[in-house]
């Protein structure tokens, strides 16, 4: 759907753990598209807080397979 860099398949990981680990992997590749696939149903939410909170970006959501991508910031 989106063109990216990286890729992650977090599974059934919940908000903490799964925000933890989008946080370490944008942080290690600024301006980089992460697909992430999210399958704990909170997700979308929160990703969604942690990039507005965070200055990160999500870029396209595929609500049928949990799909994120996930646009780290620059600076």
């Amino acid at each position: 759907m989106v063109e990216h860099n990286h890729e992650w398949n977090a599974g059934d990981l919940g908000c903490g753990e799964l925000v933890l680990g989008v946080r370490k992997r944008l942080r290690a590749h600024p301006g980089e598209v992460l697909k992430l696939v999210a399958l704990d149903t909170g997700a979308v939410v929160d990703l969604q807080a942690f990039c507005n909170m965070t200055g990160h970006e999500m870029l396209a959501v595929d609500a049928a397979t949990r799909t994120y991508w996930l646009r780290g910031r620059t600076t």
